[in-house]
């Protein structure tokens, strides 16, 4: 949940009690300054029958400078975005850090591409002497080391701040650069440290705790008790420091705080709510942009919702004439992920002008034909800068078309210098906006194209989840031409044996390439032999799962019992109605049950189904949930009767709400399905239990109610039967009926098949015939002397599972109308003319005798 100002923060009685008992020999050291602890549950969309929906991606990060200008960490999020190089310490990204929040939870912000310069003097500015210019002046990092080794001891016992101050600052500016040696920084700090906490309760000013915290953040070092007892000093007597610090200050307390490990976080507290308090009384002129997009950061890493706070800084934000593009960039990115995650929602004028003025900028930039992703020292946007302000207004719903398309276009001309992960958040973010107009055709080209070029050149720069993203990325987005990006992607992910995925790049990647018609039986055997591998779900969420699954069944087919048998042990205890559905939608189509599967699933609707959760089931998932329990056969309807009537219950709720607008033509079609099985059906002619009570249910006849819902979803079945479809395969089996009907009339007559079952000639051939009762029609009616009708139906691939070696079993779906069928033919009279018989069949006389045998027609 979201720290809230309002909320009671620790005591300063309490905050010591912590420091001495969990944190004075808590050692947590990493060169990268990577800490997190928590783990982000990633973007749900709304979904498409009944298609599950991937997450958002990894968001690249870092956090403008305050003074020194400290940037972010990296960090993963989700899935792990890993970084391209060597760690780097904050605010040095240019060597490729990723971003993103992620094993440890932790979220970042827009990444630097590099520093901009000093631009005034940060923490470690001020006055100074010529001791502290000493210090500040080195540029060799073993020469600070020896130089602290030898003299913070010196500098504690005089109380020599400045110089101790001035060592922390240029450690940490020394330490942070790309490729330094990091293993003489822990002891170096440690050194500082045991020199500065002494000190610390006699500190007496806010720069003088900000800036060795802002020296420890940056360079990741919390070990032994220094940021704890900085963070308490600087919370004491009511905030008095803080009181008197100036918007730098402030910004380098709060990026200090939100990257720090969880328990610093509950000791800043209190010194967090006395900032807010001061931020907020603070004009324009007093907060630099800088400021205000460090804090605004720095509250979406920490998920701190303070509307006041968050309102004002974004209104002093935009009213700055000064405003670097970064600034404008970051905090636009973090009041996305501040409305995703907390559901800040910035007020309308804020956002509109916070638009107007990147929007300006972009031209400003245009016009000075620097748009082309610079890193030069000039105030421009960079590639990274575009994908995330895209990315955050993807979050925010902030769809002004003017904004889009500019970012879109900026990012189409710069799409060359794009990092990997820039690539892939700026498609993802175009399809959640749904910017797949022509005014967008040429943008998201560009980027494809450059996708796919370097997929051929340096494939391995992607991570999983970055070709997971993509793929999400075009089905939703279906640009023309992308075919051959869709086969690079897939050939890439089996090249790696689907190693590093994650549970949700898995089930993502797999969704995207079936619902694009991918259909490459060997590629789903790969993944599922690599979701089937020891610990690789491990941890899978129910969405991952029913994703998964769901995959599958478009693609028709069936896993090895060990992958139900795993899915079944994951129990999915806290799935939605939708993942619930999908589900058990998924195990219908592949004609596949489990009982202890079904069981939990069926137990977690009926608790979603109870009092509080019933409106967050859809009327998709009730139609999907019964639809699948029907298709599974008389059996399992038996079973599940209970889950039955509490399904069939809340759709005769839902109608008597919403009446028939509130559901589809599919849905409805969906519960004729089921009504035709609950109230006509019979096994080998026993009434199933409690068959006669849900037919009443789904009739509407309880309590005397009308007919009126039976009617509307017979209705619908009519209508999805008027517009029938006939297959080349169908046509040429009509044809040999044909030619079979045409012999009996000929001087030589069909022979019977046996003796013992006599055959009658071929009256009448109907092709598309309509059945009544069922609302359905049938590929050919034959209509028999004697009085005996057989339906033939023509069963291209479509009606089979698709991989070895259940290629010869029929879907879910083919077997329910097979047994809707025979219930009006009768028991033998609903034949199935499979195409891969038909098509080893090469002669007509062949067919003659093949069809022949199928009607118990012989043919002499």
């Amino acid at each position: 949940m979201p720290l809230l100002l309002g909320d009671a923060g620790l005591t300063r009685a309490r905050a010591v009690v912590c420091l001495r008992r969990g944190l004075a020999s808590w050692r947590c050291w990493s060169p990268s300054g990577r800490q997190g602890y928590r783990t982000k549950h990633p973007l749900y969309l709304a979904p498409t029958r009944p298609a599950p929906s991937p997450p958002g991606p990894e968001v690249l990060a870092a956090a403008a400078e305050e003074g020194p200008r400290p940037g972010s960490t990296s960090y993963d999020r989700g899935s792990v975005m890993r970084s391209r190089a060597a760690s780097l310490g904050p605010g040095h990204g240019a060597a490729g850090s990723s971003g993103g929040r992620g094993e440890a939870g932790r979220r970042s912000g827009p990444l630097r591409d590099r520093e901009r310069g000093s631009r005034g003097r940060g923490p470690g500015s001020g006055a100074g002497d010529a001791r502290t210019d000493r210090v500040s002046g080195i540029t060799h990092l073993p020469t600070l080391v020896a130089i602290i080794e030898e003299n913070a001891p010196k500098w504690s016992a005089a109380r020599d701040v400045s110089s101790l101050r001035a060592a922390f600052l240029t450690l940490a500016k020394l330490g942070s650069r790309p490729g330094t040696d990091t293993r003489l920084l822990p002891r170096a700090l440690t050194t500082l440290a045991a020199a500065y906490v002494p000190l610390v309760p006699g500190l007496r000013d806010a720069f003088s705790c900000t800036g060795p915290l802002y020296a420890c953040a940056k360079l990741g070092f919390w070990e032994g008790q220094l940021a704890a007892a900085l963070l308490e000093r600087l919370g004491l007597d009511g905030g008095e420091l803080l009181q008197r610090a100036d918007g730098k200050g402030h910004g380098n307390l709060w990026w200090s705080v939100s990257v720090a490990p969880k328990q610093l976080v509950a000791l800043a507290e209190g010194a967090l709510q006395v900032s807010s308090t001061c931020l907020t009384l603070k004009n324009p002129s007093q907060l630099a942009s800088q400021s205000c997009s460090n804090i605004l950061l720095a509250c979406a890493r920490l998920q701190r919702r303070h509307d006041p706070l968050l309102h004002h800084l974004t209104a002093c934000l935009v009213q700055l004439p000064d405003a670097e593009c970064q600034h404008l960039a970051n905090s636009l990115y973090a009041l996305g992920e501040l409305a995703e995650d907390c559901g800040h929602k910035p007020r309308k004028q804020d956002l509109q002008r916070l638009g107007g003025r990147v929007l300006e900028r972009m031209q400003q930039q245009q016009g000075s034909g620097r748009q082309n992703g610079s890193l030069g020292n000039h105030d421009s946007f960079t590639p990274q800068h575009l994908s995330n302000m895209l990315l955050g207004c993807a979050k925010l719903g902030f769809s002004d078309p003017g904004l889009l398309h500019s970012l879109a276009a900026a990012l189409g001309c710069c799409s060359q210098l794009a990092r990997e992960q820039e690539l892939a958040n700026s498609l993802y973010a175009l399809a959640v906006m749904g910017c797949t107009g022509p005014q967008y055709t040429s943008s998201v080209k560009q980027l494809y194209a450059e996708v796919l070029h370097r997929l051929h050149s340096q494939p391995s720069r992607f991570v999983p989840q970055e070709l997971s993203n993509i793929l999400w990325a075009l089905e939703r987005l279906q640009p023309d031409g992308m075919d051959t990006l869709v086969q690079a992607l897939a050939a890439e992910c089996r090249r790696r044996q689907f190693v590093s995925f994650k549970p949700q790049d898995l089930s993502n990647t797999a969704w995207a390439l079936a619902k694009m018609g991918y259909s490459d039986q060997d590629w789903y055997e790969a993944v599922v032999t690599a979701a089937s591998a020891p610990g690789a779900m491990q941890g899978a969420r129910p969405q991952e799962w029913a994703n998964l699954w769901y995959a599958l069944a478009l693609v028709r087919h069936r896993p090895p019992d060990s992958f139900l048998e795993a899915t079944a042990r994951d129990g999915l205890p806290c799935a939605s109605p939708q993942e619930c559905a999908n589900l058990l939608w998924s195990l219908a189509s592949l004609g596949l049950y489990d009982q202890r599967l079904v069981d939990a699933l069926g137990e977690r609707l009926g608790e979603l189904l109870g009092e509080k959760g019933r409106e967050g089931a859809k009327k998709q998932n009730l139609a999907n949930s019964l639809w699948a329990l029907a298709v599974m056969g008389p059996d399992v309807l038996s079973r599940h009767s209970g889950l039955l009537e509490g399904l069939l219950i809340e759709v005769v709720r839902r109608w008597e709400q919403e009446g028939s607008d509130g559901f589809t033509r599919g849905e409805l079609a969906q519960l004729w399905q089921v009504q035709q099985e609950l109230g006509k059906g019979r096994a080998r002619g026993r009434p199933r239990k409690g068959a006669k009570k849900l037919e009443l249910i789904l009739a509407g006849d309880v309590d005397g109610q009308d007919r009126e819902m039976l009617q509307a979803m017979r209705a619908a079945a009519e209508e999805e039967r008027l517009d029938p479809t006939t297959s080349e395969l169908q046509q040429a089996v009509v044809r040999v009926l044909q030619q079979l009907q045409s012999a009996a009339g000929q001087d030589s007559p069909l022979s019977p098949a046996s003796s013992s079952d006599p055959s009658s000639p071929i009256l009448a051939i109907l092709p598309e015939h309509p059945v009544e009762a069922l609302c359905c029609r049938v590929d050919v009616v034959v209509e028999l002397a004697g009085g005996r009708r057989v339906a033939v139906e023509v069963d291209g691939p479509w009606h089979f599972l698709a991989n070895h070696p259940h290629t010869g079993t029929k879907t879910g779906r083919t077997q329910l109308r097979d047994r809707q069928l025979e219930r009006v033919f009768g028991a033998g009279n609903v034949v199935s003319v499979p195409y891969w018989e038909w098509d080893a069949l090469r002669r007509g006389k062949e067919r003659q005798h093949y069809l022949g045998g199928l009607l118990g027609v012989g043919v002499p």
